[in-house]
């Protein structure tokens, strides 16, 4: 869920960005230690060793980017999740094929759906948003209709 262009995540979930932006930013100061090493004892024939740490040392830069960037559009959500209404932070009850399921209603960044995290913007966690307790939704699932009844919110 987006608010203001920002991405809604919970509180845990942005301390292990913090957490993991940290270990990636020293992961970078010791992938240039050993960049420079790389090059002092470089011999034309062994720059495979340079190679190597400059490719590590472009992934680990790309991911301080996105974690980075994340972090700063990021904003915690705040409210307590509504039991009427399903929104991002809500648990969700939902019996489908004869089968019940709970979710937890997520951003893209926090989805892990072998958690049952599923994400706002994803089949059906977009058609569970703003749904009520007792209702149902259906979701096009390849070339066959779900239909979902919404047990309990929580």
């Amino acid at each position: 869920m987006k608010i203001n262009n920002k991405v809604v995540i919970s509180k845990d979930k942005l301390e292990e960005l913090k957490i993991k932006l940290k270990n990636l930013l020293t992961e970078r100061k010791e992938l240039s230690k050993n960049l420079e090493q790389a090059r002092l004892s470089d011999v034309s024939e062994d720059t495979d060793a340079v190679n190597t740490v400059v490719a590590e040392l472009q992934h680990v830069e790309k991911e301080i980017a996105e974690t980075e960037h994340t972090i700063e559009n990021s904003e915690v959500l705040k409210k307590t999740p509504s039991k009427n209404t399903v929104q991002v932070g809500s648990t969700v009850k939902v019996k489908a094929d004869g089968k019940t399921k709970t979710y937890i209603i997520v951003s893209d960044v926090e989805a892990d759906p072998l958690k049952n995290k599923i994400s706002d913007s994803s089949p059906v966690g977009e058609a569970l948003m703003k749904a009520k307790k007792a209702s149902k939704v259906k979701v096009q699932v390849g070339d066959k209709v779900v239909e979902y009844e919404i047990l309990d919110i929580s």
